[in-house]
């Protein structure tokens, strides 16, 4: 079991910004992640609302941009994927695949996971099926399929057609992304944009996928990437954590931030101002409780180790 005062779930951007913000507070915490730092950044084609970044900046870049910054904050990011978490007796138990974890305050920022399309699919097919774009960065002279009319949808067929053909799939005539991510879709000559077109479908036949669409026609593909929609990643919850949540919350020891908590409000932005702010709370009503806990444990080492020493030389004097 290992035991912190602060716990963070998740190293996007608002697990991030939390982290680097405790540091400067110095205050002690450990962060965990299943997987790369930065979160879903390593899927869009261009980030172009963070300021400080005039032509825009590619998710992949920016990812770099913030190991570094990690590096330079030395910040240890363990590897562990986060299975449940419970609350008794004022701590947080988390239990991950390799390790259990005990804090009394807790920040969640594990973003949002894909809503999935309940559509029959062929066993071979689910290897070639996909709802982020980041396993399919070096895909080359494909056709992709994207179901979705939101801006990931757009996003990701801009990156995808530097190298391969892509086809977006909007199940109805409503395009749900920014105008100027459909703007240069239209723009793009290795990307078709169909409307009205709703998979029903999706079978297995010569090494491709092939998609029965609503109008009883047949779409092959060599991967499909399903952009339909992004809910919060909070199924790791136990029910009685859940039933607890609002209180902890307002008692300042439960923290939900960035795309855990911001609804339609997902944006890189935004997650690290979260970021930030939980930290500010947590140092405003946890910080003096935290360093004074931490000097008193440092002082009843000393008290023990000063102890030790002196009973060792009142036993060999007594040799």
């Amino acid at each position: 079991m290992v035991n912190s005062k602060i716990g963070i779930i998740g190293a996007g951007p608002a697990g991030i910004s939390c982290s680097i913000q405790l540091k400067r507070y110095k205050l002690d915490f450990l962060i965990l992640e299943k997987d790369q730092a930065g979160g879903l950044l390593k899927n869009p084609f261009l980030i172009e609302n963070y300021l400080g970044f005039p032509p825009g900046i590619r998710g992949e870049k920016f990812i770099e941009l913030i190991e570094r910054q990690i590096e330079n904050h030395k910040i240890k990011i363990i590897k562990d994927e986060v299975l449940s978490v419970t609350y008794r007796n004022d701590k947080f138990y988390i239990r991950a695949r390799k390790d259990d974890y005990r804090v009394s305050i807790l920040v969640v920022a594990t973003g949002t996971r894909p809503k999935r399309l309940k559509i029959p699919v062929d066993l071979l097919c689910k290897s070639r099926i996909f709802h982020e774009i980041s396993p399919l960065r070096k895909t080359r002279n494909k056709i992709i399929a994207i179901i979705g009319s939101g801006d990931a949808a757009f996003d990701y067929a801009l990156s995808m057609s530097k190298y391969n053909k892509v086809v977006i799939l909007n199940r109805t005539g409503r395009v749900k992304c920014l105008p100027v991510l459909f703007q240069r879709v239209k723009q793009n000559k290795k990307i078709v944009y169909k409307t009205s077109i709703d998979i029903k479908q999706v079978k297995w036949a010569n090494n491709k996928l092939v998609l029965l669409d609503n109008r009883y026609n047949n779409l092959i593909v060599d991967y499909l990437v399903m952009a339909i929609g992004r809910e919060p990643n909070l199924n790791f919850f136990s029910k009685s954590l859940k039933e607890k949540a609002n209180r902890l919350k307002r008692e300042n020891k439960l923290y939900i931030i960035g795309d855990a908590r911001n609804g339609l409000y997902r944006q890189t932005a935004i997650a690290a101002g979260d970021g930030l702010r939980a930290a500010m709370r947590i140092s405003k009503k946890w910080g003096h409780t935290i360093k004074e806990t931490k000097i008193k444990g440092t002082r009843e080492k000393g008290k023990k180790n000063i102890k030790n020493k002196r009973d060792k030389i009142k036993k060999g004097t007594e040799l």
